[in-house]
């Protein structure tokens, strides 16, 4: 693949969602080296992401140990070290009620949307670059971690046990950065599967394309922006943490900063002074 010696190297799974591409753009902008993996040749095709000068797509699906495995081996043997892991996917099916749905199709959203993903992390910690502090960055839901979304029990309950496995991941090691970051009303996919698989009637079915039809919502450069800054920041202020690319003051940089060092207990899943 080239010599990338003091190169930034940046690993995305799901390299093809709406989310993974943008962030992939903008990291080989910079000069960085983009490895990661996609699921579906017509979306590594409609993405362009081969012809983006230092990124890398590796075919793996997450739901299959076998080919995160093969994904794995063809990571250690491309003998690059990731700095940056960054986790995209996303599937809001099923859309039903926890009794009202197939319980196996509510267990493997729970897993690809979760559990699959943090294998894949802890696949690929052995390959991180040990020179320095490592960042993970997972994504929240919508309702992750304050209301219950109606029918939307599988997608949330696996993004809060990422918020709290972040946690987790910062008391456990000293040597990474993880924390997840709640992106908020984006234009993505997503939106389209769920126009797709819920009733015309259903609430969410008018809000989703009410926001399609008539808001740009949160923008790539934010969210980009929000990582960026979060990983600049380190253990210190981000670490175990969930963040709202939306509603938090990262912009304001010092201040969150300082609020944050001083109270160890925010914008962490638990009752808070309560």
């Amino acid at each position: 693949m080239g010599n990338f010696q003091g190169k930034r190297v940046i690993s995305i799974i799901s390299l093809t969602s709406d989310i993974g591409t943008a962030l992939a753009e903008r990291y080989s902008k910079r000069g960085d080296v983009v490895i990661g993996t996609y699921r579906s040749e017509n979306s590594l095709s409609k993405s362009k992401l081969t012809e983006t000068k230092g990124c890398y797509p590796f075919y793996c699906d997450i739901s299959d140990k076998k080919s995160i495995s093969e994904f794995v081996k063809t990571f250690r043997q491309s003998g690059l070290e990731w700095d940056t892991f960054i986790s995209c996917p996303s599937n809001p099916l099923p859309l039903t009620s926890f009794f009202g749905g197939d319980f196996d199709e509510w267990s493997k959203s729970v897993h690809v949307n979760s559990i699959e993903q943090l294998r894949v992390l802890h696949e690929l910690y052995p390959f991180r670059n040990k020179k320095r502090v490592s960042n993970i960055v997972y994504f929240a839901g919508g309702g992750g971690s304050n209301a219950a979304v109606v029918n939307f029990s599988a997608y949330n309950v696996a993004k809060i046990l990422l918020a709290k496995m972040c946690e987790f991941l910062d008391v456990e090691n000293k040597d990474i950065n993880a924390f997840i970051v709640g992106p908020g009303w984006t234009r993505t996919k997503t939106h389209k599967l769920i126009l797709e698989n819920v009733n015309p009637s259903d609430e969410r079915y008018r809000i989703t394309k009410e926001f399609l039809k008539t808001k740009k919502g949160t923008s790539m450069d934010d969210i980009f922006d929000c990582i960026e800054w979060l990983c600049e920041q380190g253990r210190e202020v981000a670490g175990g943490r969930n963040f709202s690319v939306v509603y938090d003051k990262w912009k304001e940089g010092e201040e969150l900063a300082r609020e944050l060092k001083t109270d160890k207990n925010m914008f962490k899943l638990r009752r808070h002074r309560g």
